[in-house]
């Protein structure tokens, strides 16, 4: 591509578009809070439950502030979204025309994961574990040496 996008600002852009309230929104009187009455993401308890965690996944989430899981809730649902545009694996009538912006989407979901990724290091330690270090938990265990 002869145009260079910034990856930052475009991932900034979505981050912030999916955290907060736009105009959009406010045309509902009351926001139907939506989710209650449709399938539940599979949970992996089988996987989970292999691995000696120091507390649960929904532990760790009930761990974070209220702003953070805004946070990581919004940059999830930008990633969602930006694959959806990028449109990998979708027959090619389905994907969207214009091949710069499915390019600037596939770098907004990469970045969008590995600023995930690195959030989620630092907030939860005993998770993941120290810079540079495996966690505890698959120290003792022996999962990692």
């Amino acid at each position: 591509m002869s145009a260079r996008i910034n990856r930052r600002a475009l991932a900034a852009g979505l981050l912030a578009a999916t955290a907060t309230q736009t105009g959009g929104v406010a045309k509902f009187a009351t926001p139907a809070l939506r989710g209650d009455d449709t399938a539940r993401l599979p949970d992996h308890a089988a996987f989970w439950s292999r691995l000696p965690l120091p507390f649960s996944l929904t532990d760790a989430w009930h761990m974070l502030s209220p702003a953070t899981q805004a946070e990581i809730g919004g940059a999830v649902l930008g990633m969602a979204l930006a694959n959806y545009v990028y449109g990998d694996g979708r027959a090619d009538a389905d994907q969207f025309t214009d091949e710069a912006l499915r390019s600037a989407a596939y770098n907004v979901a990469d970045d969008l994961l590995n600023r995930i990724d690195d959030r989620l290091w630092v907030l939860l330690p005993d998770l993941y574990g120290q810079d540079g270090d495996h966690p505890r938990w698959a120290l003792d265990s022996g999962l990692a040496s």
